[in-house]
This record gives structure tokens, sequence and C-alpha cells, in this order.
């Protein structure tokens, strides 16, 4: 039990192994309800993806499906208004706060961002936050939710940050980009999560200034190698290892965080399991 509260596993397997020693497989399945439910109360799962307009197409919905039903909140980025209404169609647990942006020009789609919460989650404000001057071929934004947990409010930003020029280094727009957000969370009470796509690479100064600020940068941490797989690769012809972030605040406690290399767009999903 990976970074559980110290002496949770314990107890909990003590209790429930005595009131149930000599049990029948029936009883070891109501068990195993009652310790995801257990671990649901205890562990929030949030899931950072750039959809890539849901071009993947089947995998893409497939994994959604799959994370369903153990995912508090999906935050997606490059979405559109009809893949909202479809992924609404899956998520039917869940509450979607669509933010709308520009017509990406080479897709002619219009740009949105999406925070799906589950219905459970008591949102307590949303909106969104312009972070540069958009252009038809480079659209982003931020999108935000704040919420309580247990009595606690937790401060949420997902990210579709500058894509241009698209070599991921700093430039002035995106050193810019960095203070904006760092400073939309800094008088705010509570745990701040901010991830998605920054389009930035590991080693500059837009991402370091998080760090800087007290941030703990869980792709540097959890030395992850990849953002981006095959998919992207292929697809402008060179390789560019990253992108995507999660910077969380120093009381996050994070039990566990991922990025698995799958090809369900062209970034990978960024996982976060933390103590709610």
């Amino acid at each position: 039990m990976e970074e559980w509260p110290s002496g949770y596993g314990v107890r909990l397997e003590s209790a429930w192994e005595q009131s149930l020693a000599g049990s029948s497989p029936a009883s070891s399945a109501t068990l195993d309800v009652a310790i995801d439910a257990f671990n649901a109360s205890l562990f929030m799962r949030i899931i950072f993806l750039n959809s890539w307009f849901g071009e993947a197409g089947k995998p893409f919905f497939d994994f959604i499906k799959k994370e369903s039903s153990k995912t508090d909140i999906f935050c997606f980025m490059e979405f559109t208004p009809d893949l909202f209404i479809k992924v609404s169609e899956i998520l039917t647990g869940h509450t979607g706060f669509i933010e709308k942006g520009m017509v990406l020009e080479s897709k002619g789609v219009v740009d949105c961002q999406v925070i799906f919460t589950r219905k459970d989650i008591n949102v307590t404000a949303s909106g969104k936050l312009n972070l540069y001057k958009n252009a038809t071929n480079d659209v982003g934004f931020g999108s935000f939710v704040i919420f309580e947990k247990e009595g606690k409010i937790i401060n949420l930003l997902n990210i579709h940050g500058k894509s241009q020029p698209g070599h991921k280094m700093d430039t002035p727009a995106r050193i810019k980009q960095s203070k904006i957000l760092i400073d939309f969370f800094k008088d705010k009470n509570g745990p701040k999560i901010i991830g998605g796509d920054f389009n930035l690479n590991l080693d500059t100064k837009s991402v370091k200034m998080f760090e800087e600020s007290g941030y703990r940068n869980l792709i540097r941490d959890y030395k992850i190698k990849n953002t981006r797989n095959e998919l992207s690769w292929k697809q402008f012809n060179n390789v560019q290892h990253f992108a995507d972030y999660v910077f969380v605040s120093k009381d996050v406690k994070v039990k566990k965080f991922e990025v698995p290399y799958l090809e369900i767009s062209d970034h990978l999903p960024l996982i976060l399991d933390f103590e709610a």
C-alpha cells in the first residue's frame, strides 16, 4: 500500500480479517468491494490528457470507458463541442465543464477545454484563464475548477499552453504564461494542482519557474521519460519527449503518479492519485 497514511492498511486488514475469518468466496468479494470503497474515500484520481480532438478513435473512447469508474476528475485539452457530447454520454456519473476558445484553422474546429468532475464533488467555482494572444494556428488557454472535499478546498487548473514556435523552448510569451499560471493561485488557500499540455521542454526556465515557486514537478520527481508517443513523432517527423506536466503544491500528498505509454492520443495520459 504505497504511501498510505501510517497504520491504515494494518487496522483495515486486521479488523476485517477477524470478522471474515473462514468466510465464503462471496464474503471475500464483499471485502474487496469494501476495500475499494475505503480507498476511494481516502484518495482521488485526476487524469490529464490532450485528447488530439479524439483522432485516435476507438482506443481513446475505450480508455475513457475503462477509467470512468475509478477516476474522479478528467481534464481534457483539444476538445470540440461534438466531442464533449460524445464523452458526456460515456461519463454519465460526471459533470462536464466546457470552456470554448478560437477556431483552430488547421483542423477547422472550435478548440475547447473540458473538465469532468464526479457528480458527488462539490464544485464551488469554474472558469477560463487567458494565457496569451491566440492565433488561428496557435490556440490555448487555462480552465479551472475549485472544489471541496471533506471540508477542504482544492484548486485545479487545466492547461493548454502556447504551441508556437514548435521547438518548445523558452520565449517571452511562454515565460509570461508561466507567471500568469503561478500568480493565478498565489493568494488562494488550499492545495493547488496545475496540469496539462504546457508545450514546454523539461529544462526550460518556464518549467523551473514552478519549481522555484514551491511546486513539485511530478514529471521530474518521478523520472518520467516521455509524455509523447509514436503518433506524435510520426506526425511531426521529429522526436520531442516532453510537453505535458503536473505541478502540485507541497500540501498535496501524492500517492501515485504515472504516465503510461498508450496510443490513445498523440500525448500520453498523466494519472495522479493523491490523498483527498
